[in-house]
């Protein structure tokens, strides 16, 4: 039974290290993205802007939002 606990843990152990790489991964080519201004994180779903600080004035920031248009003619 020791050796099945031991590989549960080794099991574990890397994907936990696995995990904390891919995060840091991310996090580092986000900051080098935003560094060279990359256009394409607008698109993204998983990219939430919060607040926008060089915008011409009168900007709104609208959060994305799913519209349907209902044609009400009948």
């Amino acid at each position: 039974m020791s050796a099945l606990s031991w590989v549960f843990t080794a099991l574990g152990v890397w994907s936990l290290g696995w995990l904390s790489l891919r995060h840091w991964k991310k996090v580092a080519s986000l900051d080098a993205r935003l560094r060279g201004g990359d256009v394409s994180l607008l698109q993204e779903s998983d990219v939430e802007i919060e607040e926008v600080i060089q915008a011409p004035q009168g900007s709104q920031l609208h959060h994305q939002q799913m519209l349907i248009v209902v044609d009400q003619q009948q």
